[in-house]
């Protein structure tokens, strides 16, 4: 199934993929594969080998853990544009955690194998990688402080900012697809359902109106500011 320009595009915006020529681009692409999977459909089981990372073309996957009780913890949300499960290929004990699709998308699926040999022949891939790292680790820590100092409506709307993509940069308003269960973006933010749903009502006075998995931002800069720090 081949890739759209668009997602070529996007994929070597990753800073996974971004210190990449377009030949070498192209030449990691060419061991990858793109496939669809239906709704919850799982990946990978925590301490499967990791044998491939993934690149989210369309849909939604999440990353869980069980707790001895089988209660299902949601680490992470990943939607389209972004890639997870990179880290693992150095991992002896494989995946980390579960993968699931949330709802039917596309994955870019790299095999490990094939992207370590190039790592090892392309210093610049692996320099690519360790971005990719610090990424993630700041994405985390940030994900920790905002925590403890914004309110339920602030990190619901940094949420919806993560996957919002102006295609014109004199448009104010852009249109983000979310989870059809908001219980997942409850889970990923660590709040309540109802805590989630009172703070999309609030955010109704920020231009941000949410109508079941579509979410309508009329003010993308006014909404930036309003999650800014004080």
């Amino acid at each position: 199934m081949p890739l759209s320009a668009q997602e070529i595009e996007r994929i070597h915006e990753l800073p996974l993929f971004s210190g990449l020529s377009p030949d070498g681009l192209r030449d990691l692409l060419s061991v990858a594969a793109v496939r669809v999977h239906g709704k919850r459909k799982t990946l990978f089981l925590q301490g499967d080998p990791a044998t491939h990372f993934f690149v989210v073309l369309s849909g939604w996957v999440k990353l869980y853990r069980l707790r001895p009780d089988g209660a299902e913890v949601v680490v992470e949300i990943f939607g389209a544009g972004e890639s997870f499960a990179e880290g693992a290929m150095h991992m002896p004990e494989g995946y980390p955690v579960s993968g699931e699709m949330v709802e039917e998308g596309r994955l870019l699926e790299v095999p490990t194998a094939a992207f370590g040999e190039r790592v090892r022949q392309n210093p610049d891939l692996a320099i690519s990688m360790l971005a990719s790292m610090a990424v993630r680790l700041k994405s985390f820590v940030n994900r920790i402080e905002k925590a403890e100092t914004q309110t339920a409506a602030q990190r619901v709307a940094d949420f919806m900012l993560k996957f919002s993509r102006q295609d014109r940069p004199e448009d104010k308003g852009v249109v983000v697809r979310l989870p059809y269960d908001k219980q997942l973006i409850a889970n990923r933010l660590g709040m309540k359902p109802e805590t989630l749903s009172r703070a999309l009502s609030a955010l109704r006075k920020q231009g941000v109106h949410v109508d079941g998995a579509r979410a309508e931002i009329r003010d993308l800069p006014a909404l930036k500011r309003f999650t800014a720090p004080g």
